[in-house]
C-alpha cells in the first residue's frame, strides 16, 4: 500500500524534481515494512491534499496493524532445535536476546500512524456529528413542547364526567316541611309509588333511571327523550305520597337533545325573517339563534329548540324545511363537551354547590342580595379575564383554552377506557308484519342442467307472463277441439238413430 502511494505522481511532485527515484536504502526500508519519519510527513501531506485516500489509509492501518499485533501476541511453537545461545522459555519457544530483533521499537511509524488515523477519524465523523447535533436540537425542542404539554395542570375527573354526561335535567320532589321525617318513604319506594300513580292515570313511561336524594328533595331522572317529554308535558303528577303533600319541580329549560339546526341558510335573509319562517312551520320552536363560527362561511346555520316531541320527530322525518323560496335541510344538534361553571360567581372549574362566593349578576358581576333590588347596567364583564364580554363567551381566550384542554383530556380518557360518551336513547318503532311488505316470490327452477350454446329460459317476470299466456292459449285450443269432437259425435249418434228406425220400418 505504501509503495503504491510513493509511486503516485502527485506524491512525487510534492517531493520535488530531484527525488524522482527511490534510493536503495529507502526501497529496502519499504520492503521491510518500515517507513522513516520524513516519508511519513510526505504521506500525511499527500493525504491532506487528497482526502479520498484518507479513509482507505485509515482502514489499512486498522486491519494490518491489528493483525500484526495479534500475530506478535500469538507465540508459534518451534519444532527445530534452537541455537545453543537461545535457551528455551517456559512455553517451549526460543528466548531472543535481541540479535534477531530490533533493539528499539519503531516509534515513528507507530506515533504518526496513530495521529493520522485519529485525524482521519475526526474528518469522517465531522459531518455525522453536525447532523446529529442539529437533530438533537430539534429533538430537544420537541421534547420541550411535549414536556410543556404534559406539565400543564390536568382537568379533574369530575369535570370530565360532567363534560360527557347526559344533559337531560332531573325532576325534584319536595315534601312538605311539616311532614314527619320517619313517615317519608325511601327513595326507591317513593319512585315506585309515583310511577304507579302516573301509569294509573294513563302516563305510560319506563322506570326512572336515576333515583336519589339531593338534600331534602327527591331526585328523579330518565335517559329517554320520549319519557322526558311526556313527564314535562304531563299535569297528572301525584300531589301526595303516603298522605304527605308533595310539590313537583320540573326543569325550567329545554335540553340540547331537543335542539335542531337549519343548514345552509342564505346570508341575505334577515334573522327575524328566518325565525318567523321556522315558527310558521314548527309551532313549538323557541330560542332561534344564528350559530357563530370562527371562520367565514357563505351560508348561515340556525339553532332552535323544539318543546313538542311529536313535532321534533315529524321535522326530523321530513328532513327539510321551507324558508322563503329555499328548501333547506334540517338536522339534529350535536352538543360539544359540557363546561363546568358556577352560576353564583360565573367562574369555570366548579359548580354552584361547591362555591363559597355570593350571588353575582350574570352580566355585570355585581353582588346580588335578597333585600335590595338589583338594577343591571347591561355592561358585560367577564369573570375569567375581566374583559368587556360575558363570562361564558366563546371568544374569551380563557374559555378557548379551557375548551381545548377539556377536549384533549376527554379524548384521552375515552381512548384509555376511563370514560364512555353517553348518547340519548330513543324508542325504536315497534315492528308490524304486513303481508304486502313481503309478497311471495315466483318459484323458479335453479337446478336445471345448463348446456353450452343453448339459449336458457329466462326466469324474469316477463318470461313468466309469457309462459302463462302460452298455457292459456293451449288450453283454449284444447277446449275448442273437445267441443268440435262432442258435436261430431252427437251428429253421428243422430244418424245412427235414423238408420236404425228406417230399418225397423
Amino acid at each position: 500500500m505504501y509503495f503504491c502511494l510513493l509511486n503516485n505522481r502527485d506524491f512525487f511532485n510534492t517531493r520535488g524534481p530531484n527525488n524522482d527515484h527511490l534510493s536503495g536504502n529507502e526501497y529496502e526500508i519499504l520492503e521491510q515494512g518500515s517507513i522513516s519519519n520524513v516519508q511519513v510527513e510526505f504521506i500525511s501531506r499527500f493525504l491532506s491534499e487528497c482526502p479520498e485516500a484518507a479513509l482507505s489509509v485509515h482502514k489499512f492501518l486498522q486491519t494490518n496493524y491489528s493483525k500484526s499485533n495479534q500475530q506478535q501476541q500469538i507465540v508459534q511453537p518451534v519444532n527445530s532445535t534452537p541455537k545453543r545461545g537461545h535457551p528455551l522459555d517456559d512455553s517451549g519457544g526460543s528466548i531472543n536476546n535481541g540479535r534477531g530483533r530490533r533493539k528499539y521499537p519503531r516509534k515513528g511509524i507507530d506515533n504518526n500512524a496513530q495521529k493520522l488515523s485519529h485525524n482521519v477519524q475526526q474528518d469522517i465523523n465531522l459531518q455525522p456529528q453536525q447532523s446529529s447535533s442539529s437533530m438533537s436540537s430539534g429533538e430537544r425542542q420537541h421534547q420541550g413542547i411535549n414536556q410543556a404539554t404534559t406539565n400543564r395542570k390536568r382537568i379533574s375527573f369530575n369535570q370530565l364526567k360532567h363534560a360527557v354526561s347526559s344533559n337531560l335535567p332531573c325532576f325534584f320532589i319536595e315534601f312538605s316541611s311539616d311532614a314527619d321525617r320517619h313517615s317519608i318513604p325511601t327513595a326507591l319506594h317513593a319512585s315506585d309509588l309515583i310511577l304507579k300513580e302516573l301509569q294509573s292515570k294513563g302516563v305510560l313511561i319506563n322506570k326512572f333511571t336515576l333515583v336519589g336524594w339531593a338534600g331534602k328533595k327527591l331526585k328523579l331522572g330518565v335517559n329517554n327523550k320520549e319519557d322526558y317529554a311526556t313527564l314535562v308535558g304531563s299535569d297528572k303528577w301525584p300531589t301526595k305520597i303516603n298522605g304527605i303533600d308533595i310539590v313537583v319541580m320540573k326543569p325550567k329549560y329545554i335540553p340540547d337533545s331537543f335542539a335542531l339546526v337549519v343548514r345552509y341558510v342564505p346570508r341575505e335573509l334577515d334573522e327575524n325573517f328566518v325565525s318567523n319562517e321556522i315558527q310558521r312551520t314548527i309551532a313549538s320552536a323557541d330560542r332561534i339563534k344564528r350559530i357563530h363560527y370562527s371562520y367565514q362561511r357563505r351560508t348561515d346555520d340556525y339553532r332552535f329548540d323544539v318543546k313538542d316531541y311529536s313535532e321534533y320527530n315529524a321535522v326530523l322525518q321530513l328532513g327539510r324545511i321551507a324558508i322563503g323560496h329555499s328548501w333547506l335541510s334540517i338536522t339534529k344538534f350535536y352538543p360539544g363537551n359540557r363546561l363546568t361553571y358556577c352560576t353564583k360567581c360565573w367562574c369555570i372549574g366548579h359548580l354552584r354547590n361547591k362555591c363559597n362566593s355570593v350571588n353575582k349578576c350574570r352580566i355585570c358581576l355585581e353582588n346580588l342580595s335578597v333585600d335590595t333590588l338589583h338594577m343591571c347596567k347591561n355592561e358585560p364583564k367577564c369573570a375569567q379575564c375581566d374583559g368587556n364580554h360575558h363570562s361564558l363567551d366563546s371568544q374569551c381566550q380563557v374559555i378557548k383554552e379551557y375548551k381545548d384542554e377539556l377536549k384533549k383530556d376527554v379524548e384521552d380518557a375515552i381512548q384509555k377506557g376511563l370514560l364512555q360518551r353517553f348518547s340519548m336513547q330513543e324508542k325504536s318503532p315497534t315492528f308490524e308484519l304486513r303481508e304486502q311488505d313481503f309478497p311471495p316470490l315466483a318459484a323458479s327452477d335453479n337446478h336445471s342442467n345448463k348446456k353450452w350454446n343453448i339459449a336458457q329460459s329466462r326466469t324474469t317476470v316477463e318470461s313468466n307472463f309469457l309462459r302463462t299466456s302460452d298455457t292459456e292459449k293451449t288450453i283454449e285450443s284444447i277446449n275448442d277441439n273437445l267441443t268440435k269432437l262432442i258435436d261430431s259425435n252427437q251428429r253421428l249418434e243422430n244418424k245412427v238413430d235414423l238408420l236404425s228406425s228406417n230399418i225397423k220400418i
